[in-house]
């Protein structure tokens, strides 16, 4: 009777140590004999549950602060109440998170996931309220499966930032002619200070983060890439910037691709569409279609590509069918054309509509606010006839740009030229922009994106910057303009780099010189047969004082002038005469390896001497702490 009990005794005491596993389960790197025992005594010795192949966690936190003084505070409201004339600041008005987290990992070697927490603080004043924007952008998640058969992409929640194609779901990421003077919240932490003026130079383009040429896209896109026979494809389905919000109404955007890749090129079929009910009963839809076939072909080193399609808006009050989009380039090599160029074409009907593309909507005012549930501006881009720069483009036009880039020893240039007309003379407004004081102006007005404001009523804020509207005077009875507009753009990007007691010293200036007139022009108007004209010059240096430090410094000024076909002043008789000053220095400085100081001074004047009372002066001081882990 001692032995069964002793057996029973050892069984139980066995089961209680080891963990009970099916026979399904069994790891087969354990010796064959030891399989009749799993269900008695389990694995032996005990092993830990599988884990995860590989996990990290990396990100960002950024810090930033203004300080605005104006001895001459610019008058904000057509009531003509002036702004504070001392303004204290902490945070992003922009509403950029400040603090970005991404957790990823290999579940094994051919799936991944990762997930994305973005924290944002607008310390806006109105208590616990303002608590549901401490997870600003949500949580978006990630995931990734490769076969045999293709890999298989798939993001949701939040806020992804995803482009497709120019005409369907892109932003215009334009030709690098800009200034570096004033750091934008996705420029990345480089691994050495001076690395972001050393890249500009010798390559003539920067690093970004995700978001640099993407739009905001809040739902589902599921990808399939490395398919058979060269096949890819997206499908995307949920809500864009333009038509999100709380209402209890269904408006939602959806799209996709199908693309074939051969040996020299690939062609893809795309579409995009927004669909937003104005009314309960889901009887009077509102929204636009966009669907293209993009391409690009090479062929003795000559690449050709572009984007060909149709698009339309569609309301209960305005159905106006669809229009072309076209958009065709050709880059040519050195050995060409003795300097590396591009030529582009471009055509895109009035009926052609889609505001979350590359160009923006100046024909249709209706298709700019009806698919929005914000009372701001509705669409963060100019309405009507926008003199913009080369690269940026807008339905109602058609023309031709030329793009080079090219060195003289120590020189580098980057040289665009644009020739545009409009389709159809739909506005009598003239758009155009302040980019010497942009982004400090641009802070004038927090929390949004109001439009006609300012002391004439004609300025509106964009995301980082703002626009001014100009109205003419030949029109008709209807104030439909008498002519077509015509629109030439020069810009010229210049960089230089030398050294000074032997460190290094980068020189950039950027130049553009446009006007918008009533006739053909081959060049530039800079006469009064221009409607407006508008000419910018920015210089900038940027000295490496150390290994750690670099002093950057800024210069520019602008020059706007209108003739007499445009509205005057009363008082004055005149039409614009605005002149725009920026003095700044400031220190980019390496705390340590990964984590930046970057502090920014700026001095600015602006006068119009038409318009009285269109005039500011004063200074702002910004803070930035920029943390990537």
């Amino acid at each position: 009777m001692k032995k069964p009990l002793i057996v029973l005794i050892t069984n139980i005491f066995i089961q209680s140590i080891f963990a009970q596993i099916g026979e399904n389960s069994f790891d087969t790197t354990y010796p064959t004999q030891w399989k009749s025992r799993v269900n008695v005594t389990g694995i032996f010795p005990k092993q830990p549950p599988k884990k995860l192949e590989s996990f990290t966690i990396s990100g960002y936190y950024r810090f930033i602060t203004n300080v605005r003084k104006m001895d001459d505070p610019y008058i904000l409201q057509q009531d003509l109440n002036k702004q504070l004339p001392l303004n204290i600041f902490v945070g992003d008005d922009g509403q950029i998170p400040q603090l970005s987290l991404n957790l990823a990992g290999n579940v094994n070697p051919n799936t991944r996931f990762s997930t994305d927490f973005f924290l944002w603080t607008p310390m806006m004043g109105s208590g616990m309220p303002e608590n549901v924007k401490g997870l600003n952008l949500g949580v978006s998640l990630y995931g990734s499966h490769s076969t045999s058969f293709g890999s298989f992409d798939v993001q949701c929640g939040g806020i992804n930032w995803y482009a497709l194609t120019p005409f369907t779901f892109h932003t215009n990421q334009g030709y690098n002619r800009y200034s570096l003077f004033e750091r934008n919240p996705w420029d990345p932490q480089t691994k050495h200070i001076e690395d972001r003026y050393q890249s500009f130079y010798t390559q003539g383009a920067l690093n970004q983060d995700l978001r640099w040429g993407r739009q905001a896209f809040q739902g589902i896109i599921l990808e399939g890439n490395d398919l058979p026979h060269g096949f890819s494809g997206v499908i995307m389905f949920g809500k864009t910037q333009l038509n999100g919000g709380m209402a209890p109404l269904p408006n939602q955007s959806y799209g996709g691709k199908i693309k074939k890749a051969y040996q020299n090129g690939y062609v893809s079929i795309n579409t995009f569409n927004n669909q937003t009910y104005s009314d309960s009963l889901l009887s009077h839809g509102i929204g636009f279609n966009m669907h293209t076939l993009s391409f690009e072909h090479t062929i003795s080193e000559i690449k050709i590509s572009g984007e060909v399609g149709m698009g339309r808006y569609f309301s209960p009050t305005l159905q106006r069918g669809f229009g072309e989009a076209i958009s065709v380039k050709i880059n040519t090599p050195e050995k060409y054309t003795f300097v590396p160029l591009q030529f582009h074409f471009f055509q895109i009907s009035p009926k052609a509509i889609n505001n979350s593309s590359v160009f923006w909507n100046s024909s249709i005012r209706e298709g700019n606010v009806a698919n929005s549930q914000s009372n701001d501006q509705l669409v963060l881009a100019p309405f009507a006839s926008a003199m913009t720069p080369v690269g940026q483009l807008t339905n109602n036009r058609k023309g031709f740009e030329l793009n080079s880039e090219f060195s003289v020893g120590q020189f580098k240039f980057n040289i665009g030229y644009s020739n545009a007309q409009e389709i159809e003379n739909i506005s009598s407004v003239i758009t155009y922009g302040h980019p010497i004081n942009s982004l400090a102006l641009s802070r004038f007005w927090r929390w949004g994106f109001p439009s006609n404001v300012g002391p004439y009523g004609n300025i509106s804020k964009v995301y980082r910057s703002v626009f001014e509207s100009l109205n003419l005077t030949d029109v008709n009875s209807k104030n439909v303009p008498l002519y077509k507009k015509y629109f030439n753009n020069l810009e010229v990007n210049a960089k230089y780099k030398t050294k000074i007691m032997r460190k290094d010293l980068f020189v950039n200036y950027l130049g553009s010189y446009s006007s918008v007139q009533n006739e053909f022009s081959a060049m530039t108007v800079f006469t009064e047969k221009a409607y407006l004209r508008t000419y910018y010059h920015q210089l900038e240096a940027y000295y490496k004082l150390t290994n750690k430090l670099v002093w950057t410094n800024y210069i520019g000024w602008e020059r706007i002038i209108a003739n007499y076909s445009t509205i005057v002043n009363p008082v004055t008789s005149r039409p614009k005469n605005q002149e725009g000053w920026g003095f700044a220095t400031g220190l980019d400085i390496e705390m340590s390896k990964g984590a930046g100081l970057y502090l920014r001074q700026r001095w600015m004047n602006y006068t119009d001497t038409s318009f009285p009372l269109d005039h500011y002066s004063g200074w702002e001081s910004t803070i930035e702490i920029k943390i990537f882990f």
